[in-house]
């Protein structure tokens, strides 16, 4: 059995998924996609309230900015 947490058990893993035919390669990533959605999620929400943050937005800027959409919009469909 392979040590997944070992360099050399990583390089055999690494090895064996590139001796794999697409549709097994696919199910492997399917496999890390479905076990990794929660760490890669959190990841994503920490870098936005990182950002927002960082670039705050007013109420009035976010309601500015729909406003002027909204207006652009109307005029496209008249």
């Amino acid at each position: 059995m392979l040590k997944a947490d070992s360099d050399a058990g990583l390089t055999k893993i690494k090895k064996a998924v590139m001796n794999l035919s697409v549709e097994k390669k696919m199910e492997v990533l399917t496999l890390l996609e479905e076990e990794l959605f929660a760490v890669r999620f959190k990841s994503l929400l920490t870098e936005l309230r990182e950002s927002a943050k960082k670039y705050p937005v007013t109420t009035e800027e976010i309601t500015r900015e729909i406003e002027t959409i909204r207006q652009k919009r109307y005029e496209g469909t008249n």
